[in-house]
């Protein structure tokens, strides 16, 4: 008996708290309850969108019921029907459709207090990053999937995109992409269809530079000259005209361009100044 009660309080005194302490530093345990919390987190933004017999997604970037998704999911519809996570159905007003063949598209849901995703992380974007998605498809909605970036494209048609490894269905077009902060750094688009787990994403600082409704919510420089001119920040090419959308910190920051032969050259500081024209 004397025995028995001696190998209990071993138990308590020792066994128990060691076990504890094990699940506390479960490396695996941590990385699931951080993706359940991003997914928390990311899905209250996912809309699911219907129009014309054909399904997409898209999610909200104010608290206005303002929400972002692609060109193609939206066709050339002025309205289309939205479903929210709760279940609530809207009609919702096609605001936009990015120019150039971009495949970029906005929408006015007629709500308020929506729930915003954060845009950022573009400065970040490297092969091999942890990314993550929430989107719909023939097979589920509200569909958490994850993956990792596999490829960085630039394009001279002002749609960057980045390749993932996120395995996505016909129907998750428009929805987020995400990174390990949660922060929204792209927007699903295609994926090539005679191949597995192909898939492509438009990044959102192109969405931003074709939308000035956007703009508000990036800490951007914007750089605008006219169209093919190259613009050099502090005497490294950024990009081209018409516009450019530039992630920075705070700072002083040196901007030109050569407009017919001629130097335009001005020096800002960000924020105070978040955008220039160069003439």
């Amino acid at each position: 008996m004397i025995f028995r009660q001696f190998c209990i309080l071993l138990l308590v005194l020792f066994v128990l708290p060691t076990l504890g302490f094990a699940q506390d530093n479960d490396p695996l345990l941590a990385a699931e309850r951080h993706q359940q919390g991003l997914f928390e987190r990311i899905a209250p933004s996912v809309i699911f969108i219907a129009q014309g017999g054909s399904m997409g997604s898209g999610f909200f970037v104010n608290n206005e019921g303002l929400a972002l998704t692609n060109a193609h999911v939206v066709g050339k519809s002025k309205e289309v029907q939205v479903v929210l996570r709760d279940g609530k159905k809207f009609k919702a007003k096609v605001l936009r459709v990015a120019k150039n063949d971009v495949d970029l598209a906005l929408i006015q849901v007629p709500i308020k207090n929506s729930i915003p995703v954060e845009l950022g992380g573009f400065v970040d974007l490297k092969v091999g990053s942890w990314v993550a998605s929430v989107g719909h498809s023939s097979g589920g909605i509200w569909t958490f999937t994850t993956g990792m970036i596999s490829n960085i494209y630039p394009s001279e048609k002002n749609e960057p995109v980045f390749q993932t490894q996120i395995p996505v269905n016909p129907g998750a077009s428009g929805g987020p992409v995400f990174d390990r902060k949660g922060r929204v750094i792209g927007v699903i688009t295609a994926g090539l269809l005679q191949a597995n787990s192909i898939n492509f994403a438009i990044r959102t600082d192109a969405a931003i530079q074709h939308f000035d409704e956007l703009q508000s919510f990036c800490e951007c420089l914007i750089v605008q000259a006219p169209a093919g001119v190259p613009i050099f920040v502090n005497q490294q090419m950024v990009g081209k005209g018409p516009k450019v959308v530039l992630p920075v910190e705070a700072g002083s920051f040196e901007v030109f361009a050569v407009i017919k032969g001629k130097m335009t050259k001005k020096t800002v500081a960000f924020p105070q100044t978040r955008a220039v024209t160069l003439e």
